[in-house]
């Protein structure tokens, strides 16, 4: 077997191109791996030819022979991408046998060689391979340090209690020895590995950076690190100290949106009232936005105040935020009803209509009334806000608003003023409940209101709701058109005409319409147009 070995050892030396990778073939599958045999095969990785690296790479793989570790490093950085992988993953099967070797060769390799032994580290762990990358990262350049975090995000994710801890003490000593000035990537490096961590332990040291003396990226990666490490943590007053300035910065920066963020997640001190109040005057939106967010959590009378006036604000994000904070504020419905009664902007009375139904409470008889004259008097001037009174006064006590609407518009329907009467009597269509006789008097007003001629007849807005009452209820229809002093034959005729035209049961109404003005005004020349079209009708 010696003798055997030897000659196919000589093959791999001396052989052609074939009879070497057959060679490394046998070796492979005889899993010889002496020192004489490991050493030979690691000179053939230097090898400029790609075939034989291959073959040579292959017996690595197949014996994993302990000594090989020297040979495999020096593929690490690789011109062939495949050749790199395929020794990572070679180095990663080797555990901690690896650690030792790739530690020694970093200093003075290449970027792309200690990237590859960083993954070899983080994928093996242990303490020599943090405390290794840790040095890695003492050293290393902003862009190579955040390859290095990213390649460790996953193993620190895999790891149990017990390494956790063993990490958290290993970074927490590493990055106490730093000094941020001189070396910045490698503090931003301690940082990210403390977020990804997330131990409250970690406050201290990262509060020490958040101030605007410290590098923008510093700051930034310190809060970040925070969000995650008092997740489910109180922030200290001292802590609260180094926060708030930062919202006060005259640049919006990335470092004040973190700050957002971080204090957005916890409640402020019961003494923030002044602080809110100040930050509403930051020219930062979202800042103050913030404020009204927070002023939720306080609800004194003056942070009610404010909340209500920014109801009116053109900007809707910022009247959803208002109108968000409001609502947990009990207290605030006297405030908010107190604003609707004398509010003249409708997309502000909206925004306390559609607020108003999160709160409990009774409406006083007197608040009612109050409404039902502000309802009115924009039903009059047709104004906007109307709807936002109507609604209000429907969720309160929607029996006064139905009852107080009909009588309105009957009230204006007998006194002939039909366009004022519609304003009243229209809004009764989105009841539930919308009686007949209310629906005659807003059928009798459109009537009345919009013009008649051929092309309208059939399309008049009356004949719809005529027909829906005729069809849909009891109500005399007919009976209640006849006795109706204030209709013109000429009404009467253009809802006969219209109604005519159609094919259902209110057919029927037409027909008798038109008869009953022919019959009346058998000379007129409206009586003869309804017998002519009872004639072209077939009756």
């Amino acid at each position: 077997m010696d003798n055997t070995l030897q000659e196919i050892l000589t093959l791999v030396e001396k052989g052609t191109i074939e009879q070497r990778c057959a060679a490394l073939l046998v070796l492979g599958a005889l899993k010889s791996n002496s020192a004489a045999v490991v050493k030979l095969v690691g000179t053939i990785l230097d090898n400029p030819n790609p075939v034989l690296k291959d073959y040579a790479l292959r017996y690595f793989e197949e014996v994993q022979p302990k000594n090989n570790i020297v040979q495999l490093l020096k593929m690490l950085d690789d011109p062939d991408k495949e050749m790199q992988e395929r020794a990572v993953r070679s180095l990663i099967a080797a555990q901690q046998s690896a650690v030792q070797p790739l530690l020694q060769g970093i200093t003075g390799a290449s970027r792309a060689w200690q990237l590859n032994a960083a993954r070899v580290l983080g994928a093996v762990r242990g303490k020599a391979a943090m405390k290794g990358l840790l040095q890695m990262l003492a050293a290393g350049t902003d862009e190579t340090n955040k390859t290095i975090c990213d390649l460790l995000t996953p193993a620190v994710r895999e790891m149990d209690a017990k390494e956790h801890d063993a990490l958290y003490d290993e970074v927490e000593s590493f990055a106490t020895k730093l000094d941020v000035k001189q070396q910045r990537p490698a503090v931003v490096s301690a940082m990210r590995l403390l977020g990804q961590l997330g131990r409250p332990q970690a406050r201290r040291w990262l509060c020490k950076f958040v101030g605007a003396e410290h590098h923008p990226a510093v700051r930034s990666h310190a809060l970040v690190a925070l969000l995650r490490c008092l997740r489910e943590q109180d922030i200290r007053k001292e802590e609260y100290t180094k926060l708030f300035p930062l919202l006060e910065e005259a640049e919006f920066s990335e470092v004040t949106r973190l700050a957002l963020d971080l204090l957005d997640a916890h409640e402020l001190p019961d003494d923030s009232r002044s602080l809110l109040a100040k930050l509403m005057q930051s020219p930062h939106t979202d800042v103050q936005k913030f404020a009204l967010r927070k002023m939720g959590d306080v609800g004194t009378p003056a942070t009610v105040r404010t909340l209500v006036e920014q109801l009116g604000d053109p900007d809707y994000h910022r009247r959803d935020v208002a109108a968000s904070s409001l609502r947990k504020i009990p207290e605030a419905r006297a405030a908010l009803i107190k604003e609707l009664l004398a509010c003249e902007d409708a997309s502000k009375a909206w925004s306390i209509a559609e607020l108003l139904p999160s709160f409990e409470g009774k409406w006083r008889q007197d608040t009612l009334e109050t409404l039902w004259n502000r309802l009115r008097e924009a039903i009059d001037a047709q104004g906007r806000i109307q709807t936002a009174f109507l609604h209000v006064l429907k969720q309160a006590d929607a029996e006064m608003a139905y009852n107080r609407l009909a009588e309105q518009g009957a009230k204006l329907v007998k006194a002939k003023k039909y366009k004022e009467a519609i304003g009243f009597l229209t809004p009764l269509k989105e009841f539930p409940q919308f009686k007949p006789e209310n629906k005659f008097h807003l059928a009798w007003a459109q009537l009345k209101l919009h013009a008649h001629t051929v092309a309208s007849h059939k399309n008049h807005p009356a004949v719809e709701l005529f027909t829906d009452l005729y069809r849909n209820s009891a109500y005399p229809v007919f009976e209640a058109l006849k006795k109706e002093r204030s209709l013109a034959p000429e009404d009467l005729f253009a809802l006969g005409f219209g109604l005519a035209e159609r094919t259902g049961q209110e057919r029927g109404l037409g027909i008798d319409l038109l008869e009953h003005v022919a019959e009346k005004f058998p000379r007129n020349k409206i009586g003869k147009s309804a017998k002519n079209k009872l004639k072209l009708a077939g009756v």
